[in-house]
């Protein structure tokens, strides 16, 4: 076998070897790993920062604060959190404020027990807020790069752009109604134990365990539907 052979065989193997050696991120973006859709752990905010020495929430801030109960009975996990100043401006100002808002969450009907009160240190601050928190998740696609500085003038690797599925994956997750769902299994609802005993009394008793349907004689569809 010549050498000159022997040179090509070798070159040959490189070729293949360096085609096997592939990086992490390079077999993330061909498998398409980088497109995963995750859950990502937020906190949600409500801060007051108009607190009238002596008095209440205003309108304003009540409607505010029945706005966000609403958002986390929606969405909210864990505790809702009222924190309130203390060692600032008008710490009394701030315990009534802190009482308001309390109020208004257990009347928009969050539960007493899921609301958690607590002073934070205010010490030298000319505003110091009540804030009103709770965890939240959102659904996030973490990995999809920046190509705003790729060569897209370079075709030598004839492989597809990092990004490749990007798009579509971010609009699947702002389609996503819970996003608390991607952490883990979530409780099924209670069954129904009417519902239940019905169709296992109609099972022993060799009846059909199905609703009846209702149609005209002829089996034809509704014109209303046409």
């Amino acid at each position: 076998m010549s050498s000159r052979f022997h040179v090509v065989l070798a070159g040959a193997s490189l070729a293949v070897l360096g085609a096997c050696a592939q990086s992490g991120q390079t077999i993330s973006y061909a498998t398409g790993q980088h497109r995963q859709i995750e859950a990502k752990e937020v906190t949600a905010e409500l801060k007051i920062d108009t607190l009238v020495s002596g008095e209440k929430l205003g309108s304003t801030e009540r409607d505010a604060v029945k706005y966000f109960a609403a958002a986390y009975q929606n969405e909210g996990h864990g505790a809702v959190i009222i924190s309130r100043p203390s060692n600032g401006p008008d710490d009394v100002a701030a315990m009534r404020a802190a009482a308001d808002a309390r109020a208004v969450l257990l009347a928009e009907g969050v539960e007493p027990t899921r609301i958690t009160e607590g002073p934070y240190d205010a010490s030298g601050a000319r505003l110091a807020p009540l804030v009103i928190s709770y965890r939240t998740y959102e659904a996030v696609v973490p990995n999809c790069p920046d190509i705003s500085h790729w060569d897209f003038a370079f075709t030598g690797a004839n492989a597809a752009l990092p990004s490749f599925g990007c798009a579509v994956a971010v609009n699947l997750a702002a389609q996503i109604g819970d996003p608390s769902d991607l952490v883990g299994e979530q409780r099924m609802d209670p069954t129904d134990l009417g519902r239940r005993t019905v169709v296992l009394t109609k099972y022993r008793n060799g009846e059909t365990t199905s609703a009846a349907r209702s149609q005209d004689a002829s089996g034809a569809i509704s014109s209303a539907v046409q």
